[in-house]
């Protein structure tokens, strides 16, 4: 149901492949791509950008009156969401894991 892209930006020269992986060497990253080959740059010559279509989007359908539940990791219920920090929120018969 989520929809995630990444962009990765390099010496300002846009990435075609994906990266799978971050690794860190001193001042530089390594990015580990999807076919297999890797990229050892300057950390700050890297800008990593996530879009990510969530579920939250899918619970809006959802009756208008249908209540919202928050819940942490080990599945205690919270009375409100987090600050910061995964946690789970459900909502109708919707439930998502969420990272503030």
């Amino acid at each position: 149901m989520a929809d995630n892209s990444q962009v990765v930006t390099v010496s300002g020269q846009q990435l075609v492949e994906t990266v799978n992986k971050l690794t860190f060497e001193g001042d530089n990253v390594v990015l580990h791509l999807e076919n297999g080959h890797e990229m050892t740059v300057d950390m700050a010559d890297v800008i990593i950008t996530f879009t990510v279509s969530d579920a939250i989007k899918a619970l809006s359908s959802e009756p208008k009156n249908a209540p919202l539940y928050y819940f942490d990791l080990k599945g205690r219920q919270l009375k409100k969401a987090p600050v910061q920090g995964p946690y789970i929120m459900q909502k109708g018969q919707k439930v998502v894991k969420l990272m503030k």
